[in-house]
């Protein structure tokens, strides 16, 4: 299965602990079958911090009921 990243931007970003914030992102409308819940699926995001490429994998921890993508 090949990766593809693709650009989202943050829609919000809400404390969840002392080191956990929960991310939920706007998916435009021509990714969101690209973006359509999956049970257990899991996304890898990407950025370049200090010229190095970040990867991370994280869960989606939104319900397919939500309408919106949440890690």
């Amino acid at each position: 299965m090949a990766l593809h990243f693709h650009p989202l931007t943050i829609k919000s970003m809400q404390p969840q602990t002392a080191n956990g914030v929960c991310i939920t992102f706007n998916v435009p409308a021509e990714l969101k079958d690209t973006f359509a819940f999956k049970h257990g699926q899991t996304l890898t995001l990407r950025t370049h911090i200090n010229g190095e490429n970040i990867r991370r994998n994280y869960s989606i921890c939104s319900s397919p009921f939500d309408n919106e993508l949440r890690v």
